[in-house]
């Protein structure tokens, strides 16, 4: 780990006390200075230093003893209780020592820190693997072990954990993507902040959330993750930044939680298409995920067969709106109006429309299913956006 940084480590220190400084592996061999015409010379004074674990002068005298070596002061540098390589500050070693302990703890900072970087780097790509095999599992095709095993060697227990959440956001800022995504981290941390909970950041600014909820008395796992993914919204909210976030159906085995995170990115997926924003639940879009199975192919056919003329029209995203709105609440003409800033006149006047030019009739169940499949599919597969 040493030799990836040794370069960076020796240039920064050697830019800040504006003196030479080389950077050494357990051996002794010169991996990074500030003069590169040294790399991969042995700097004897440094194989002492890291023998003894203390610091030590080269005088002018020892240097002139030794082969390509300059007088200085050389410090070892440890992690973990164990010395790792070296760190030299070329220079009459009473002018430089007084430098010593600075390029030595700068060197061990940067050294923590790339660990650091490589162990999250390490761990997420463990996470990501884990969301991937779990997305693809299925009872009938076994590896339920192997992925409880992968879990768990990374600190996790699948068992406990009961549904999955996706978590998205609505757009990113030119350039404050990053940014955008370690606030996501730090609040998910905070709000999902139980030990049980396993939080997957994953690309394009997504995470995953297997969630493990802590029971209490009248409490599903749904309405659980719902209050805390409420809360999560509202915090991003007065940050800013708009988040959708989709739960899928509770289970309780490892089967059953692949079908919630399979379900949560369904849901999501629809949601986002049919202009939903904030907490959906994948228990509520179970009928468009129905339709939204069928081949592509009879997908334009049943569209058109069951709009008829309107759809040689056009569809019209504010006829298909206002009826897919009248379905949420069909015997609530008045909420269904407000709710799209119309007189209820104006809905009855626009459902008419849709009688005239389909032949179907809203009010008849079996017709208004067949509009409602239609229109779904409409918007489903031209982005949300009916033509």
């Amino acid at each position: 780990m040493l030799e990836k940084i040794a370069q960076n480590i020796a240039e920064s220190a050697s830019g800040v006390i504006d003196c030479e400084v080389l950077v050494t592996d357990s051996k002794g061999i010169i991996i990074g200075c500030s003069d590169t015409r040294r790399l991969g010379d042995l700097h004897e004074p440094s194989v002492g230093v890291m023998k003894k674990g203390v610091p030590a002068a080269t005088s002018m005298e020892d240097a002139a003893s030794m082969t390509k070596v300059k007088p200085g002061y050389t410090l070892p540098i440890q992690m973990l209780d164990k010395t790792v390589g070296s760190i030299s500050i070329a220079g009459l070693p009473e002018d430089v020592a007084r430098y010593g302990l600075l390029v030595q703890k700068q060197a061990e900072i940067m050294l923590r820190e790339e660990a650091y970087l490589q162990s999250s780097f390490l761990r997420e790509r463990a996470l990501s693997s884990i969301v991937d095999n779990i997305a693809s599992f299925s009872g009938e095709s076994g590896g339920r072990e192997s992925i409880l095993l992968q879990a768990s060697e990374a600190g996790f227990n699948l068992d406990r954990c009961r549904l999955a959440i996706v978590v998205e956001t609505r757009e990113l800022r030119a350039g404050g993507g990053q940014a955008i995504f370690q606030t996501m981290e730090r609040e998910l941390r905070a709000v999902f902040a139980s030990s049980r909970n396993i939080i997957c950041p994953q690309e394009r600014y997504k995470f995953t959330i297997f969630f493990a909820p802590s029971w209490r008395s009248g409490d599903t796992p749904e309405d659980a993750a719902s209050v805390l993914s409420q809360d999560f919204v509202r915090n991003m909210q007065a940050k800013g930044i708009d988040i959708n976030m989709s739960i899928g159906p509770a289970g309780s085995s490892l089967t059953e939680l692949a079908d919630s995170l399979r379900a949560a990115r369904a849901a999501m997926r629809i949601g986002s298409l049919l202009g939903v924003h904030g907490v959906i639940q994948a228990r509520d879009y179970y009928a468009e995920m129905m339709v939204d199975s069928l081949p592509r192919g009879r997908r334009f056919g049943l569209i058109g067969k069951i709009l008829g003329p309107m759809s040689m029209r056009g569809c019209s995203s504010e006829l298909c709106d206002t009826f897919l709105a009248w379905c949420d609440a069909p015997f609530a003409s008045g909420e269904v109006a407000e709710k799209l800033s119309l007189h209820r006149n104006s809905l009855q006047y626009r459902l008419k429309k849709i009688r005239q030019l389909t032949g179907l009739d809203p009010w008849n169940f079996k017709d208004a299913f067949q509009l409602w499949t239609a229109f779904v599919l409409t918007k489903l597969d031209s982005g949300g956006k009916p033509q």
